[in-house]
């Protein structure tokens, strides 16, 4: 009888120890890698405004079974002012970064890719994502990604595909442009 008791005091011990383990919800993948100034994230900039550039990873990540594709997205602030929107840039942040979305956080480096620039084309990259921009469909997009910009030097046309990175039915439908590789 008193090992019985003990069992049974010992299997309470248990349950009660595993009713107040707090479990912690599991946070954006920004937040948890970007606590340092030495964290680096990399992405299109999409939108300029207030002095902050909007910044979107093109690489999705999964949260949860529930949310299989996910964009980090960063207003970044203390941008250089020779940035434009296009651009693939690396940013270091100082400080702590908000866990909102997208995130917000304050550059202490900015670098900006080499921006690729087919030989036989007229336009940057760059140029036609600022380009893409001018039509009313992409440019109403809140969190745009841009999941890839590719130029046919046959048809002297460039490709942008892309997306929201808001769900809102459910799922998150890629879309492409085609821009003409011409000035005006």
């Amino acid at each position: 009888m008193k090992n019985n008791c003990f069992f049974l005091f010992f299997i309470a011990l248990l349950l009660l120890n595993a009713c107040t383990n707090k479990v912690e919800p599991k946070q954006s993948p920004l937040a948890e890698t970007n606590k340092s100034s030495s964290t680096e994230f990399v992405g299109y900039i999409t939108k300029l405004e207030n002095q902050r550039a909007l910044v979107v990873s093109p690489i999705s990540k999964e949260i949860n079974q529930t949310r299989k594709e996910f964009y980090d997205a960063v207003w970044v602030s203390n941008m250089p002012s020779d940035i434009e929107v296009g651009q693939y840039v690396h940013v270091w942040f100082i400080g702590a970064i908000a866990t909102s979305y997208p995130a917000q956080g304050k550059a202490s480096k900015v670098t900006i890719s080499n921006i690729h620039k087919p030989e036989a084309a007229a336009l940057s990259q760059d140029e036609v994502i600022r380009k893409a921009l001018i039509n009313k469909k992409i440019s109403s997009i809140d969190i745009l990604v841009i999941k890839e910009v590719i130029y046919d030097e046959k048809s002297a046309v460039w490709t942008i595909r892309y997306k929201s990175a808001i769900i809102t039915d459910g799922s998150i439908e890629e879309d492409s442009i085609l821009v003409p590789d011409k000035y005006h």
